[in-house]
This record gives structure tokens, sequence and C-alpha cells, in this order.
């Protein structure tokens, strides 16, 4: 059997030009819209962050419940990354912080005992605090991911 036989090229179809939408905008037109678009969700960012911790807090609450359920640590998982790559881009580069770390520690741990659910509480509740300390983004305490780096370390799971 030779080589060509065994191993066939597949060449994916160019269809990336479907999706672009040509525009008559140049680039700083686009950038300046882009900007002006990102301005009015910073607006907003405060009631998204919000809702996502609303949505954590209950993920927190059904795991406290049953601690063993994957779906509910990847859920919270997938809401802290989010919360982690958005924050920082709306004024709350802390909340964004915190989110990172605990993104980091669910990634490390497997089960999810006491010791594991008093970390993820103390994550939620930083950034919660957070939020209704600093208003719209405001100067917020620096030190909580030094602090919570500290309590992994001490918990034995870093």
């Amino acid at each position: 059997m030779s080589l060509s036989s065994q191993h066939r090229i597949i060449r994916p179809a160019k269809r990336l030009h479907f999706k672009a939408r040509d525009s008559d905008l140049s680039v700083s037109q686009t950038m300046a819209k882009a900007h002006r678009v990102m301005a009015a969700i910073a607006k907003i960012y405060a009631q998204w962050l919000s809702a996502d911790l609303e949505a954590l807090s209950a993920i927190q609450e059904n795991l406290h419940a049953a601690p063993n359920d994957a779906g509910g640590k990847r859920e919270l998982f997938r809401i802290a990354h989010e919360i982690k790559g958005q924050a920082g881009g709306f004024g709350y580069r802390p909340v964004g912080e915190i989110a990172a770390s605990l993104c980091q520690y669910l990634e490390k741990i497997e089960t999810l005992g006491s010791v594991q659910m008093k970390i993820i509480d103390a994550h939620i509740d930083a950034m919660r605090a957070y939020l209704e300390r600093s208003g719209e983004g405001g100067a917020g305490d620096r030190g909580t991911v030094a602090r919570l780096a500290v309590m992994i370390t001490r918990a034995g799971t870093a």
C-alpha cells in the first residue's frame, strides 16, 4: 500500500470573505466606532457583572449541596473565565484578577470538599465585595488576590 493511498489531503473551503462584511469606513472610523461601543458597554458593565455574580452564587449554593456535580464546577469555571476576560477591559481589573485566581484554582482541584468550597466562597465574596464597594469601577483592595493565594497555599492545593 503506497503512502498516497493511506492519506488524503483535505483543503478547507475559503469562506471567510462571506463572514466579513465590506465596509465603507476607514480603519480610524472603525476604531472610533469600536471605542464608542466599548464605552457604551462600560456604562452598563456593573449590571452584567452583578448578573454574573448572581449566577456564580446560585452555582455556589448548588455545589454546597452537591459538591460532586462536575457540571456545576464546569459552569462555575465558565462564568469566572468570562469575568476574567471582561472585567479588566471595563474598569474592574481587581475583579478580573480574582476571577483569574478562581479559574486557576478550579483547574488545580479535582474534588470539592469543605476546604475547597471555602476557597471558592472567598473568591466569590471578594468579587461581590469589590463590586459593592467600588461603585463604577473605583479603586479597590489590590491585596485581595495575594490573600486568596495565601489561603490556597495554606489549604495545600497550590
